[in-house]
């Protein structure tokens, strides 16, 4: 799992899907429908998210019961 803090490592949409065990097409589904902030994108048009992105989408989704937080312990 990310840690809540910055790396200034940047993630590819496949390993934000990962982290948060959702598909890809869910990921473009919230984008598109504004559940989540509009993807930065690379020159090429990719999508990429800062470790920063990454830790407010997750606080955005627990807060709208789109994920489960998970107490560990």
């Amino acid at each position: 799992m990310l840690s809540f803090e910055d790396t200034g490592k940047t993630y590819k949409i496949g390993e934000l899907a990962k982290e948060l065990d959702r598909s890809t097409l869910t990921i473009k589904k919230w984008e598109s429908k504004g559940i989540i902030p509009e993807a930065k994108r690379d020159s090429r048009g990719w999508r990429y998210y800062t470790q920063e992105d990454v830790n407010e989408i997750k606080k955005m989704l627990e807060a709208k019961g789109y994920l489960i937080n998970h107490p560990t312990g």
